[in-house]
């Protein structure tokens, strides 16, 4: 009889991770009823900075804002909160699409007229990455935040889902 066993590092992890937020907010942007074209050319900055954040622990979250352009104020925001806690499972790894998607249904969309942007947060103290630099997000007055659960999991890194809508 032969055994055999498959080891995930944090690169995998990391990589799954990542490439499903993508994914996600892929489909927020189009649910929202804009071009993710942005987000698809933006992301090979933003993809390898999350997953290279991700392996060393300093992620703690991804955020996508709606606004109007030159607004200080969101009219729509996601966050998917980065937890380094995990399942503990080894082999785990999944995304909840419907969870997601009935978020998006339950949440609605930004009015008409917004843009977006992606931002990654941190923790004090993480490398420079080539083509990242610092910003502020914008005011969140007027909304109200949700939590929705955990969205993307692996045995050593979660995401959950927030969002913003109007009070």
């Amino acid at each position: 009889m032969g055994t055999s066993t498959f080891t995930f590092t944090r690169t995998h992890t990391a990589t799954f991770v990542a490439d499903n937020i993508r994914n996600q907010l892929r489909e927020l942007i189009k649910a929202a009823g804009l071009d993710p074209t942005e987000l698809i050319d933006d992301w090979g900055v933003l993809g390898p900075a999350a997953k290279y954040w991700m392996e060393t622990g300093y992620l703690t979250g991804v955020t996508i804002e709606f606004f109007y352009p030159g607004a200080s104020r969101a009219q729509h925001r996601w966050d998917f909160d980065i937890s380094y806690a995990g399942s503990g499972v080894d082999d785990d790894m999944w995304v909840d699409r419907d969870h997601i998607q009935r978020t998006i249904a339950k949440a609605g969309k930004p009015p008409a007229g917004c843009i977006y942007r992606v931002i990654l947060t941190c923790l004090p103290g993480r490398p420079n990455f080539p083509g990242m630099s610092s910003t502020e997000f914008k005011s969140t007055d007027g909304l109200i935040s949700r939590s929705s659960g955990t969205a993307i999991a692996t045995q050593d890194i979660m995401a959950g889902i927030r969002y913003w809508r109007a009070a």
